[in-house]
């Protein structure tokens, strides 16, 4: 699979505000791990998972007309659905933390954004 058979699809209440062809994407889930050995009565750490995180980094190109007003979504909550053609592979609720870039060449689009998990990074459901 590469960059650029991944779509992303960030919507709010229902309605898509934004579909991306993706260049690059670096997605990573992180689970804090928990101590629960003793210093005093063991000399090896034992640990169990804590919280789990996720965060995802996109690259991307779009038509240039359509980039401008997408520098007004940092802060904003978004629904995430990452496709494979016409399959959902990846779904979750996240925040965008961060978006950048607008390099146009002609009628194309360089832009990037981030966005952190708000609750679980799941398939969806079969149906």
């Amino acid at each position: 699979m590469t960059g650029k058979d991944i779509i992303v699809i960030l919507s709010q209440n229902g309605t898509a505000l934004a579909s991306t062809a993706i260049k690059s994407q670096d997605i990573q889930t992180q689970c804090k791990s928990i101590e629960k050995s003793s210093a005093v009565q063991q000399d090896w750490e034992e640990v169990v998972a804590g919280r789990k995180s996720w965060t995802l980094n996109v690259k991307y190109l779009v038509l240039t007309a359509t980039k401008v007003t997408d520098l007004l979504y940092a802060g904003q909550m978004f629904d995430v659905t990452m496709k494979v053609g016409d399959t959902a592979y990846l779904t979750g609720k996240a925040l965008m933390t961060a978006v950048s870039g607008v390099s146009a060449v002609g009628t194309l689009a360089n832009g990037s954004f981030s966005l952190r998990g708000n609750g679980p990074l799941a398939t969806p459901p079969a149906g």
